[in-house]
């Protein structure tokens, strides 16, 4: 398994989260396994596989995650084939394709979002830094990973005076693969007073750009919080994490005149129909145009 983990990093250029997820899906395949006395490859059938799939359904698994453990577990068998001549038959190999029921991501209307970008306060250093972060997600549509790996080198503001012509965020994003994301407005605003106020009082700073009370990098957990935290003091939901600005952004993008690939090469999406889920979000406004200007739309 390690060495498989090892040729996924190398290889496939992938990040270190879906290692580690790829890393719970075959601990716990391997686990599941010899929980059933299964000590050969030959031995191993897709009614087993089916199985631990039940079993993971009762357990509460989301869907997502019960799709990636599938995904996790053939590549795993096809690069056994591959590189140690595994002849057992793949288990992995079920009649047809697992497919996610298509979802519609979760928004923010554009009052929320502002609601939420406003709810830090402006006036101590964990405010500043978090309406930068805030503001990463919303007006950069970055990923909560993007945002804290975010280095001070990967910043090309311009001049702060000058909002009419954007910066520039040179991002990090799955794969380690990058993009040049633009950055202005509001959002630049406060990115750059965070920088030159909040962040200047942190000790021993290194070369990121969100950090924390110690001066280190934000952490992914700590994100999350600030996230609920001041969805929780505006009158959002708890629930709410930082995916939903990046979702948020997107479809606002694309419902003010927005085209497809554009904002598909703006959130760096590797697949245009990962970006074409948005489109389905702007049904209610096209409700509304046909009731205003179709002859018999009312």
């Amino acid at each position: 398994m390690e060495e498989y983990l090892a040729s996924l990093a190398a290889e496939a250029g992938l990040s270190a989260h879906t290692l580690a997820a790829y890393r719970r899906d075959l601990t716990r395949f391997a686990e599941a396994s010899k929980a059933h006395k299964i000590r050969h490859w030959k031995d191993l059938e897709p009614f087993h596989l089916g199985q631990l799939m039940a079993e993971l359904r009762a357990e509460g698994l989301a869907p997502a995650s019960q799709v990636r453990m599938l995904s996790s577990l053939r590549g795993f068998f096809r690069w056994m084939r591959a590189e140690y001549g595994l002849e057992s038959k793949d288990p992995t190999r079920l009649s047809g394709k697992v497919h996610l029921w298509q979802r519609l991501p979760e928004i923010l209307t554009p009052e929320e979002a502002r609601q939420l970008l406003d709810a830090p306060s402006s006036s101590t250093w964990i405010g500043q830094r978090d309406r930068a972060f805030l503001a990463l997600l919303y007006g950069g549509g970055l990923r909560v990973s993007e945002a804290i790996q975010l280095r001070l080198a990967d910043l090309h503001l311009q001049n702060p005076a000058n909002t009419s012509t954007p910066g520039l965020l040179q991002v990090r994003g799955k794969g380690n693969k990058e993009r040049l994301v633009p950055f202005g407005g509001l959002a630049r605003e406060r990115l750059q007073s965070w920088l030159e106020e909040g962040r200047s009082t942190r000790p021993n700073p290194g070369s990121e750009v969100l950090l924390s009370k110690s001066g280190r990098a934000l952490d992914r957990h700590r994100a999350f919080r600030i996230v609920r935290q001041h969805a929780l003091a505006c009158g959002l939901s708890p629930q709410l994490h930082p995916h939903i600005l990046r979702h948020s952004c997107a479809t606002h993008l694309l419902v003010g005149g927005g085209d497809l690939r554009s904002v598909q090469e703006f959130l760096g999406h590797a697949d245009l129909r990962t970006t074409e889920r948005y489109t389905h979000l702007e049904v209610e406004q096209l409700q509304a145009y046909h009731r205003l200007h179709h002859p018999r739309g009312t």
